[in-house]
């Protein structure tokens, strides 16, 4: 068990974690508990609940009069923070910061009415897509409902709040002959390597930028997806916007193992030879991000001379 993680290896051999659920009127704290039969996997039930139910308090109501961006800012740093990656945690400020404080934060947190989110939520769909709209509701509703558990507030302005409607597109896939002409180009040079594994295998850009050799049994035919890697945003410090940060797959399905096909086997063993970076995908030896990735598949989409509508994701 690593420090202050409340993982324990249970007699029975399955895995226990241990999550603070609510305080009572003690002041003592009532766990919750979830059990599975393996670490990884418990590790991650426990992310998942202490970020949707961060902290509840049943106990004595404390009164805040702060704005909105005050609260914003100790939501996110004191509860949340520990509790979530810093991939998750970059992405809330980003959203935060730039598409719901320029509205809210100067506005007293009890003062805040399903009036004002409404505006929020058209003035929004000006520059967003439906999706995207809901992704930073989601968000601002959990801010205002750690105010509600901890009795900040009487209401969640966020509720009953109607949404744009989604209209999924359907993906349109590459026709034979254009796969083909892709991985033709995709085999002349090392940097084709990751639009075959793509191709190939199914996995996401981020995952192949953080695919390692080790992660691969050739003798088995097997592929291990284990992590991934994305450039996340910190809008807070100055002089640094961005940051790569290679992490564990966002969810316990994307930790997956790949069979690998005869063609992409061998494509994996040539490169191997003349690798020396313990990356797959690599640029001057050292490993790529997902957006480096996406400029090869776009210069290879230039050099077939075709206008294809399918993007590395």
């Amino acid at each position: 068990m690593a420090k202050g993680e409340n993982i324990y290896k249970r007699k029975d051999g399955r895995w226990e974690g241990r999550y603070p659920k609510a305080r009572k009127i003690d002041g003592s704290i009532h766990y919750g508990y979830v059990y599975a039969r393996s670490y990884r996997v418990v590790k991650e039930q426990l992310l998942d609940k202490k970020a949707q139910k961060p902290f509840h308090y049943t106990g004595e109501i404390k009164e805040f009069h702060g704005r909105f961006g005050e609260w914003a800012n100790l939501w996110l740093t004191e509860i949340m923070a520990p509790n979530i990656k810093e991939s998750t945690y970059a992405s809330y400020s980003s959203k935060l910061q730039v598409h719901v404080l320029p509205s809210l934060e100067n506005r007293a947190l009890k003062k805040i009415t399903a009036l004002d989110i409404e505006k929020l939520v058209k003035r929004l769909a000006h520059s967003l897509a439906a999706s995207s709209i809901r992704i930073v509701f989601r968000i601002v509703k959990s801010c205002f409902e750690a105010a509600k558990e901890r009795g900040y507030i009487y209401m969640n302005p966020c509720e009953r709040i109607i949404l744009p409607k989604v209209n999924k597109q359907k993906v349109q896939a590459l026709t034979r002959e254009q796969q083909r002409a892709v991985e033709a180009e995709s085999k002349k040079t090392e940097q084709g390597l990751p639009i075959l594994l793509a191709l190939e295998t199914g996995m996401r850009i981020g995952e192949i930028c953080a695919l390692k050799w080790e992660d691969i049994d050739f003798d088995s035919s097997v592929l291990k997806v284990q992590r991934t890697k994305q450039r996340i945003a910190l809008p807070n410090l100055a002089g640094q916007r961005t940051k790569i940060v290679e992490t564990i797959p966002k969810t316990v399905n994307a930790s997956r193992s790949i069979p690998l096909s005869q063609k992409i086997k061998e494509a994996l063993l040539h490169w191997k030879k003349q690798s020396n970076s313990e990356y797959v995908v690599t640029a001057n030896e050292h490993s790529v991000e997902p957006r480096t990735v996406s400029y090869r598949f776009e210069r290879i989409k230039q050099k077939i001379g075709e206008e294809l509508s399918f993007k590395m994701e």
